[in-house]
């Protein structure tokens, strides 16, 4: 069990490392649009969990 958290966590704490989130952060507040597509995939995608998948 505890090797299959340090599996899931050492990857999250790579992208921590590298200033990853400060660098995507910078990318998100130039773009506005990205906002808009991020939110309309994210929308897709619970709708399609939602409703669709249930009812095959």
């Amino acid at each position: 069990m505890k090797k299959l958290f340090y599996m899931i966590i050492e990857p999250l704490k790579s992208f921590a490392n590298r200033n990853f989130s400060e660098k995507f952060s910078v990318i998100y507040h130039k773009n506005k649009w990205i906002a808009y597509m991020v939110s309309l995939l994210i929308t897709v995608v619970i709708l399609t969990l939602a409703y669709v998948i249930p009812n095959l």
